[in-house]
């Protein structure tokens, strides 16, 4: 069935989609929509518990190739990027449904790898398989929802005020350095473990809440993309400072041989599964302080929330610019 729409983005559809999502009926009694479609996860209130509900969808050809990805790599990663959304919340993940479709010569020693390197991330973070479903495909489509839960109020990607800082966790850019590598055929060029087998930050994620974050999300399309989210949702602008953005060295080695630089290439960067977090600054004091000798992770201030929606690079000299167009959308066409 052809359907006469006009093109749309990833933004546009999901809009249209959630519109019409409005016009459901009410959940039974006991269970609340706290938060629905638009953040990181659903938040459903249940009595006294608080549930967060993830999925994340892997296509081949659109997320990963099957000749240069290993089946354990491709299962660690299918899971671990829902867990992220969990983290994005400050949250727990308790357990995973997959659903999984593909053709009949993966079903043997492929297929075993795979479930290898899922089940390894599931023991990792402490989760559950608890079912799904399989179905043959031309190529492969693989589907995880991830079910956790929260103590108290979640951090939503909406709460950032005038005034906090922008924070991130980790370092930015390895995981584009590593597509970039694939890309022009030199896989050997850089190590691809933070491409292939990004590690949610579920502690970091769960010690920022808990430290007065005022919103949260996980950059699985990149700063370029993720922060204008995480703004418009705030009704706030930013200014940030690409003289502190944390570069991962994999990022710098690949820019600098290239001739890109390093802070735009790490600041365009996707897949990073770090998080952006916004928080006061006493709370974001007591974060820098705390977070990375709790969880071994480390924590940097790249800017700050301001009064006026646009969103600003600021570079060494001085210089303020809009950032350049970037980030993934699933309805566009890439290179």
């Amino acid at each position: 069935m052809r359907v006469d729409v006009p093109p749309m983005g990833e933004g546009a559809l999901i809009e249209r989609m959630a519109a019409r999502a409005k016009a459901i009926g009410q959940l039974p009694q006991g269970f609340v929509v706290a938060e629905g479609i638009g953040d990181d996860t659903a938040v459903l209130q249940v009595g006294s518990h608080t549930l967060l509900w993830a999925a994340d969808m892997l296509v081949e050809s659109i997320h990963f190739r099957l000749d240069w990805i290993d089946p354990a790599s491709l299962g660690w990663k299918a899971l671990a990027v829902n867990l992220s959304d969990i983290a994005a919340m400050g949250g727990a993940p308790v357990g995973a449904l997959l659903s999984i479709a593909l053709a009949p010569e993966y079903t043997g020693t492929w297929l075993d790898g795979f479930t290898d390197g899922l089940l390894e991330c599931a023991r990792a973070f402490g989760v559950a398989l608890l079912g799904g479903d399989t179905n043959r495909a031309p190529w492969m489509v693989i589907d995880v929802s991830v079910l956790g839960m929260v103590e108290g109020a979640p951090v939503l990607r909406r709460g950032a005020q005038v005034g906090d800082w922008i924070l991130v966790t980790g370092a930015l850019g390895a995981s584009r350095a590593g597509l970039q590598a694939l890309l022009t055929g030199a896989p050997n060029a850089l190590d691809l473990t933070p491409h292939f087998r990004p590690v949610p930050r579920l502690q970091a994620g769960a010690r920022a809440r808990a430290l007065g974050a005022t919103a949260m999300m996980d950059l699985s399309d990149g700063l370029a993309a993720d922060l204008p989210k995480l703004l418009r949702a705030s009704g706030c602008g930013a200014i940030i400072r690409l003289s502190q953005l944390p570069i991962h060295p994999l990022a710098h080695r690949w820019a600098t041989a290239t001739g890109a630089d390093p802070a735009l290439f790490a600041f365009l960067g996707g897949e990073d599964y770090e998080l952006l977090i916004t928080a006061p600054p006493e709370h974001a004091r007591r974060m820098l302080e705390q977070l990375p000798a709790q969880t071994g992770v480390a924590l940097t201030v790249i800017g700050e929330v301001t009064d006026t929606p646009e969103l600003w690079l600021e570079h060494p000299d001085g210089t303020r610019t809009s950032p350049p167009a970037a980030g993934w959308d699933h309805f566009q066409a890439h290179p």
